[in-house]
């Protein structure tokens, strides 16, 4: 559950909060640097007793150290799930910009997944964040490799360096292209003691106005994390840019489903197709790709929402299941949902778009479990883009616990009066491509 007793040799900081200090269990929420004012930071709990709502929350900013800070007490309330056991923790009130959050919760309240949401109504892009116990920073002395930073003509990626050691950190990172070759090298960065650094200006070296693809090797001589960000000026570009103990190199792709031509047509009695997803569970799989067509059909009656396309696995903490994505359409608003799998934080990107009627889409949609990404692209019959959507992939897809995903198209029947199948729509030429 991502929580581990605090370590006896911080505790004995006289100076660290003496509300933390008492605390038994202890968390670590990192916050990227997007733009101040723009993040809602919420902590899904889980609790054993109902009336358990008080955490203790110490916020340490770029450049400081949590053992000089007092924590402030925080009240977890019930999220939009109106699930009770599953109440919410705001983090947005002492977060004003990047850093980490150190969560002493009351015992029998602990947290279990955090989602930054950039903006609200609606939400421009959304992405899950490191909810982290002592154990799982990096040892002192490795190495990780944060990926795919950005560099545009008006924004650039940072990078957030975070220490839990006792004493001050030294760093070292090398900023990479694509293929391996450094481009700078930077020695002796200075994070402090249970502390943060950040190095907004890590991509000033890197010749070309526009790159993608930059990967940043980063080692400290303390118990370390990394992680990078992507402040665009356009927030629905804005993103999250993880780290991973060994760059992805000699990947390789296999088709795990073919279906040329109309495979499935929705309709009155046929209106739900599973589609397993059949990963070896003795591989790790880097992306899948999923692709297809739909030749889309106005509703003949009354509809709400049509469910378009969806993936799960079984097991997982809402209905026993485990969410990837899930998509459908609001008809009568031109508006178009994703569900990126937040069981009782109830994330969603929300874009307004019409899919009509007598028109074919290509639907795209790409999950990588590297940079914890989801790109949902639509285009229309000439090419066009109708929408590109990227979000954070919340739920690694490879196979756990023998459960490999399921792609869900349509719906078996009508829920709660508002969920619909998209009846009349037919799917054609899906593709799906595992990376290896």
């Amino acid at each position: 559950m991502n929580v581990k007793r605090l370590p006896l040799y911080v505790l004995a900081f006289a100076t660290l909060s003496a509300t933390a200090a008492q605390a038994e269990d202890l968390s670590f929420v990192l916050v990227p640097t997007i733009s101040p004012g723009v993040t809602v930071t919420k902590v899904e709990m889980v609790r054993t007793d109902l009336t358990l709502t008080n955490v203790q929350a110490t916020y340490v900013g770029d450049g400081q150290s949590a053992i000089d800070k007092a924590a402030t007490t925080l009240k977890a309330f019930v999220g939009p799930s109106t699930s009770r056991p599953n109440p919410l923790l705001n983090l947005t009130a002492i977060t004003p910009a990047g850093g980490m959050v150190m969560l002493s919760p009351v015992a029998g309240l602990v947290p279990v997944e955090v989602s930054m949401e950039v903006e609200q109504a609606p939400v421009r892009t959304a992405w899950k964040l490191p909810l982290l116990s002592e154990s799982d920073f990096f040892p002192a002395g490795s190495t990780v490799y944060v990926l795919n930073l950005v560099k545009a003509t008006d924004a650039a990626s940072n990078l957030q360096l975070y220490n839990i050691g006792t004493l001050a950190a030294t760093c070292s990172v090398k900023v990479m292209r694509p293929k391996g070759s450094v481009i700078e090298e930077r020695d002796g960065i200075t994070v402090p003691a249970v502390g943060v650094t950040g190095i907004p200006d890590i991509l000033s070296k890197v010749p070309a106005a526009v790159a993608e693809g930059i990967n940043v090797a980063v080692t400290c001589d303390m118990p370390f994390y990394a992680l990078g960000a992507y402040p665009a000026t356009n927030r629905w570009n804005s993103r999250v840019e993880y780290p991973v103990t060994t760059l992805p190199t000699g990947l390789s792709a296999v088709t795990l489903d073919s279906r040329p031509g109309t495979f499935f047509r929705v309709v009155q009695g046929n209106s739900d197709l599973h589609i397993p997803v059949n990963l070896d569970p003795d591989t790790h799989y880097h992306r899948l790709s999923i692709d297809f067509d739909v030749a889309v059909k106005d509703p003949n009656g009354f509809v709400v929402f049509r469910n378009v396309i969806g993936m799960f696995r079984h097991g997982g903490r809402r209905f026993g299941k485990t969410l990837y994505f899930g998509s459908f359409e609001n008809f009568g608003k031109q508006k178009y949902v994703i569900d990126v799998g937040t069981p009782f934080i109830e994330t969603t990107l929300k874009r307004n778009f019409p899919l009509r009627g007598g028109h074919t889409y290509h639907f795209s949609i790409t999950l990588n479990n590297d940079q914890r990404s989801l790109h949902y692209v639509i285009t229309n019959e000439s090419g066009g883009v109708v929408t590109d959507i990227l979000g954070g992939l919340y739920n690694d897809f490879n196979v756990f616990q023998g459960n490999a995903p399921i792609i869900e198209i349509g719906l078996g029947g009508v829920a709660d009066n508002a969920y619909f199948p998209p009846f009349g729509w037919a799917f054609r030429n899906f593709q799906l491509v595992a990376t290896k």
